[in-house]
């Protein structure tokens, strides 16, 4: 009986699902005023795609638009129309913003995750810095991703924060005692801090991803100076033009 009553529950979602997708399309229709092909889709990596064709142009938006307010159904029915050859503003800040909400953590295989390292364990010092900054209140995952070396041509990125998987990844090339344990807890609490203080897009459209608050915030880790001045002398050995931390 529990199970009828479950499948008729996925049933009447499913159709109420269906119904609001074929409104939307409608209504995106209206406003756009030209035929579309539209697909709603729930991934995390496309939020916008567009294919223009003259006969129906192809559409693939994430699901966050369906609960769009007018003006942001405007600003999309301009662009699927071209009356603009980039995004609105305000279209770029809707989508940072809601960007923000997702939650894919869900999706992660946690076998997967490898925090212990040859030098630091990285789940310690996310504890300790989780603990001592945050009151234990993010809930976060991280893990190392890379090789511990690399070619002298090859770029190299220090940490990695994706959002929708709230995921931190440290390079493994840090799991080395040339690099000090302040250095790597630093590192570690600053891709912390871009779930705390998250990427917006302002007025003109720019994109901020470490604005004034977030680096107010960096300030407060306890190694920054020394975390600052250990970069300053190792400039030229790691810090190159091909070197981020983000």
């Amino acid at each position: 009986m529990l199970d009828v009553y479950l499948w008729s529950a996925f049933c009447n979602m499913f159709h109420l699902d269906h119904k609001q997708n074929i409104l939307f399309h409608e209504q995106l229709e209206n406003e756009a005023g030209i035929k579309l092909q539209l697909k709603i889709n729930n991934n995390r990596s496309t939020m916008l795609s567009v294919k223009w064709s003259p006969d129906c142009t192809k559409v693939s938006l994430h699901r966050m638009f369906l609960q769009a307010p007018q003006n942001i159904m405007q600003e999309l029915a301009c662009y699927l129309r071209r009356d603009h050859k980039n995004l609105a503003p305000a279209l770029k800040a809707y989508i940072e913003h809601n960007l923000q909400k997702l939650d894919y953590s869900y999706q992660l295989d946690l076998r997967k995750l490898k925090t212990k390292g040859q030098v630091y364990d990285l789940q310690k010092i996310y504890d300790e810095i989780n603990k001592e900054y945050f009151n234990n209140k993010l809930k976060l995952f991280i893990t190392w991703f890379g090789k511990s070396d690399r070619s002298a041509s090859s770029k190299v990125t220090f940490g990695l924060f994706h959002d929708p998987l709230k995921l931190i990844k440290i390079n493994r090339l840090l799991d080395n005692r040339q690099f000090p344990p302040y250095f790597v807890s630093f590192i570690i609490y600053h891709e912390m801090l871009h779930h705390v203080s998250p990427t917006y897009v302002d007025d003109k459209g720019m994109k901020h991803i470490h604005n004034k608050a977030f680096k107010e915030m960096e300030k407060k880790h306890r190694f920054y100076d020394q975390a600052q001045q250990w970069i300053r002398q190792n400039q030229k050995y790691f810090f190159t033009a091909n070197t981020t931390c983000i």
